[in-house]
């Protein structure tokens, strides 16, 4: 009976580590390399999906290993099954070959060469495959970036507008009711006006900018929020998908946000405000010339303040 330990060649769950007499180290340096080449795969795959190169992996998983035989992993690169020379152990009537000892100890340690241990790591894991799928690249985000920034900019130029047209309108109607058109007033309030339109055609730029470089923001969290994962061990299919599924999801966030991105009311009641500015202004300075020429704030009143009769 086989008892599983570090003496026999197998771990406690009976999974054979390496053969006997051979060194333990091979197969432990063997599974390293499979998990960094892991790791660096899937971190590329979705460095390349972010940054909109052209994408490949491997499809339908291999269901034999044969030595020479040319597969793909999952990232889409080729990869040749390593060839293993094993000596015969007997002759062709079935009787053992001197020097059997040797032998065996030969192919023991070919069978633990650490690009054959690889080999059979990948293939167990399902991590390799008969063809490869090609997806072309996007050309990057920057463009998304742009459309994201004048689309903001679209939205909230064409508010200001809007928004001047009916406080012109106003402005216009209000000052021909005060009798005020075509004079000072007028001259200034259009002043007014052109002024809080291009400070809006502003604002509006700056909205696009910002939108632009959040979506930019949300762009590179979730790149290096699937690095940790791709570090922590998903394979590089897995790491290609996510990095899609990211991508389309924050890209529709961004368009919900466009609307949500506001200049806010830029003229108020402008016109109206104006007139009575002028008014108020007409006030204070007729109440000033009443109390230069009187110097009470009634003229009606005496020096004690009653009123005269």
């Amino acid at each position: 009976m086989l008892i599983p330990n570090k003496y026999s060649g197998y771990s406690a769950d009976g999974i054979r580590l390496y053969r006997k007499g051979a060194d333990p180290s091979a197969a432990a340096q063997a599974q390293e390399q499979d998990r960094q080449a892991r790791i660096t795969a899937a971190v590329n795959t979705i460095n390349g999906v972010f940054n909109g190169s052209p994408t490949r992996k491997g499809v339908g998983a291999a269901s034999s290993l044969e030595q020479g035989q040319k597969y793909y992993l999952a990232d889409g690169s080729e990869y040749v099954a390593p060839s293993v020379n094993l000596l015969g152990m007997t002759d062709d009537d079935g009787n053992a070959i001197a020097g059997g000892g040797f032998r065996e100890k030969m192919n023991n340690a070919a069978l633990q060469d650490p690009a054959y241990l690889r080999s059979q790591e990948l293939f167990k894991g399902g991590s390799l495959f008969t063809g490869v799928e090609e997806t072309p690249g996007t050309g990057g985000r920057q463009a998304l970036y742009d459309d994201q920034k004048k689309a903001v900019y679209d939205i909230n130029a064409l508010d200001v507008n809007k928004q001047y047209s009916e406080a012109e309108r106003q402005n216009r109607f209000g000052l021909a009711r005060a009798g005020l058109a075509g004079g000072s007033a007028d001259i200034d309030a259009n002043a007014e006006l052109q002024e809080r339109t291009n400070k809006g055609l502003i604002q509006a730029a700056g909205l696009g900018d910002s939108a632009a470089s959040d979506l930019k923001l949300a762009d590179e969290r979730s790149r290096q929020s699937l690095i940790g994962m791709a570090q922590s061990g998903i394979d590089t299919g897995t790491a290609q998908t996510m990095a899609l599924n990211q991508l389309n999801a924050t890209q529709q966030s961004a368009a919900g946000d466009r609307a949500g991105a506001s200049v806010g009311n830029l003229f108020g009641d402008m016109s109206q405000a104006y007139l009575m500015n002028q008014i108020r202004a007409g006030q204070v300075a007729g109440k000033q010339m009443g109390a230069s020429s009187y110097g009470v704030s009634n003229p009606r009143t005496g020096d004690s303040g009653y009123i005269n009769k």
